[in-house]
């Protein structure tokens, strides 16, 4: 009869899931970190991007996922609203000028397209 009073040996099975949630830590924070320091929205998806972490490990912890969210209160991204606000009447009128010539460049090239398009119906009604 065998003996099945023998204990199982997970010691390291253990210390691999220790070591394993250390380095998901240590990679959370590091994301955090270099997020903050680029003074980029730190939100769950750009943690988890950069940390390479699920979303569900950020909001099943409840560590990570506080300090996500009063980093994500309390830190408001640079908006690009101001930046569009800065625009000089100089400048829109170059951005103006260059639809302007956008414009023009597709009516020349609809007008071309029409052309070829004329002909090619005109050569299928004599065809036929």
């Amino acid at each position: 009869m065998p003996n099945n009073d023998h204990t199982r040996n997970v010691k390291g099975l253990l210390s691999h899931a220790v070591a394993k949630s250390e380095a998901v830590a240590r990679r959370i924070d590091s994301a955090i970190r270099t997020l903050m320091s680029r003074n980029a929205e730190v939100n769950f998806n750009a943690v988890a991007t950069l940390a390479h972490v699920s979303k569900t490990t950020l909001y099943s912890n409840q560590d990570y996922r506080a300090r996500i969210e009063h980093l994500r209160r309390n830190t408001s991204p640079v908006s690009s609203v101001a930046a569009k606000r800065a625009v000089t009447d100089k400048g829109k009128d170059v951005i103006i000028a260059a639809k302007n010539k956008r414009i023009s460049e597709l009516e020349a090239e609809v007008e071309r397209l029409s052309g070829i398009l004329e002909r090619c119906y005109a050569n299928e009604y004599e065809n036929f």
